[in-house]
């Protein structure tokens, strides 16, 4: 028998936070601002520490390219601090489910299951896309009763 995997998603902590979603990614919006804020630092003040240092020690026609450098480097530095400040804080599961189980997720969703059941049985670009995923027969089982 052929089971699916649906992924639960929790969160690690038991308090509640605010999550956005931005660019298909869930995030908590302080962390985010806090990541921006370190790169903008990191990455101008790497910048304008080239302008200053590189004047001593480069020909005055490489001083900007070489602080544009520094600054990337910089933006980089940031990378590796916002990464090591800023885990994930999810945790994903996944779980074996049966067509009861299915049908339940979708009277959670307070959805019909025989009304999807028809709807994606009578919409070909719905279907071939269930049936790429391997959850046709789960949804016939759950709402084709």
């Amino acid at each position: 028998m052929k089971t699916e995997a649906v992924v639960r998603e929790k969160t690690a902590s038991s308090t509640s936070q605010e999550y956005i979603e931005i660019l298909g990614d869930t995030v908590v919006p302080s962390r985010l601002l806090l990541s921006v804020i370190i790169s903008i630092v990191a990455s101008l003040g790497c910048y304008f520490l080239g302008k200053a240092i590189f004047p001593a020690i480069a020909s005055e026609k490489m001083v900007p390219s070489y602080s544009l450098l520094l600054g990337i480097g910089g933006s980089l530095v940031a990378l590796v601090i916002n990464a090591r400040f800023f885990t994930p804080s999810r945790v994903l599961t996944e779980a074996e489910t049966s067509s009861e189980g299915f049908e339940e997720i979708l009277l959670d969703l307070q959805a019909d299951p025989k009304e999807e059941y028809d709807l994606i049985k009578n919409d070909p670009v719905t279907r071939k896309e269930v049936e790429e995923l391997g959850i046709l027969e789960t949804i016939k089982r759950s709402g084709g009763k």
